[in-house]
């Protein structure tokens, strides 16, 4: 089959090269991963993803694949109505596997030129989407409600998501930070939990929460699935509890992906529209913020190390109350009303 280029187009790729496909995928994904990092294989997962979603949406062999095809992918993946951040993480997968195939002198990529180079859409800034804003009090209160619900009435699963939710909420934790978490990260003493978690960058935070309903939320919920040594032995703190984890005998890490998709759903019955789960983030960025007056404030409970950044999660801060006004102006009365010497 000859295209508009003039070029021959593979009409199916064989059995064989499709197989080559998928073990070139599994080597780039394992080369390209941290093996030390707690959610590596929810990494490779995703990763291999990604590059089975392009195999599947093209028939051709990736030494035919042009700038034309991936921008076609590129705007499937749109119509399919993936967050931008999304559509361009997919496409940087593809570009970095092709650039693998090339350093590595695979058959399968015998190609001059990276094929996503000239396809691959600009990054999105950070922050700059409609579903990236806080949720305002009434929808905070809403969200709470219905997933409190389900923990109270249902199972472990349902359980774990207000416990998450909470601690989210509470801290501003970035979801991969929170899933991260194993059991010896947390440290009961008295009335607080001490959190010790991996942050964006590498570093190590320990904070403090004094949540009385946090603390009751994740006892309830290892507790509901006879996991509480997990905070003595160590362990994946939140795990999966679906028909295929039962059916496989153990309860793997919970997975972004699947964290995300239920928030969506509880979201949805609580009226909330195009809800993200990084909202969790800006809405304790928002409240901070409210709280606070600060913009340095809330750049210390986010963690940034760029004022900027923190701009982006709150775009005014609320007007600060007069707390010292009143003793300045009496201490300028005083000095103003003070007898010169005769």
């Amino acid at each position: 089959m000859e295209d508009s280029t003039g070029l021959v187009r593979a009409v199916r790729r064989s059995a064989a090269v499709d197989q080559a496909i998928a073990n070139a995928a599994r080597l780039w994904a394992e080369g390209s991963t941290n093996p030390d990092s707690r959610r590596y294989a929810d990494s490779l997962r995703i990763k291999v993803m990604a590059l089975s979603d392009f195999f599947t949406f093209t028939t051709l062999d990736p030494s035919q694949v042009i700038p034309a095809d991936v921008r076609q992918w590129r705007a499937a993946l749109e119509e399919r109505g993936l967050a931008p951040a999304t559509v361009y993480a997919r496409i940087s997968y593809l570009s970095s596997f092709f650039s693998w195939l090339r350093e590595n002198m695979s058959p399968l990529a015998s190609i001059g030129a990276n094929p996503c180079s000239a396809a691959r859409p600009r990054a999105p800034r950070a922050f700059q989407t409609k579903a990236i804003r806080a949720l305002d009090d009434d929808e905070l209160r809403r969200l709470m409600e219905v997933v409190r619900s389900h923990a109270f009435f249902e199972g472990p699963a349902e359980r774990r998501d207000y416990a998450l939710l909470i601690l989210l909420l509470m801290t501003g934790m970035r979801r991969a930070e929170a899933l991260d978490l194993d059991g010896l990260d947390l440290a009961f003493r008295d009335e607080e939990i001490v959190i010790t978690s991996q942050v964006k960058g590498g570093d190590y935070v320990a904070r403090t929460v004094a949540s009385a309903e946090f603390r009751k939320a994740l006892l309830d919920y290892l507790a509901s699935c006879g996991r509480t040594r997990v905070l003595e032995v160590g362990g994946p703190l939140w795990v999966r509890h679906d028909n295929a984890a039962a059916a496989a005998g153990e309860a793997g890490p919970l997975t972004a992906w699947a964290l995300a998709s239920r928030m969506k759903g509880y979201a949805r019955e609580a009226g909330i529209r195009d809800f993200h789960l990084h909202q969790t983030r800006h809405t304790f960025a928002r409240i901070v913020a409210e709280s606070s007056g600060s913009f340095l404030e809330t750049q210390d409970a986010l963690g940034h190390r760029n004022l900027a950044t923190t701009r982006a999660y709150v775009a005014r801060i609320a007007i600060k109350r007069d707390k010292f006004g009143g003793e300045v102006e009496r201490r300028l009365s005083r000095a103003a009303t003070r007898p010169e010497p005769a």
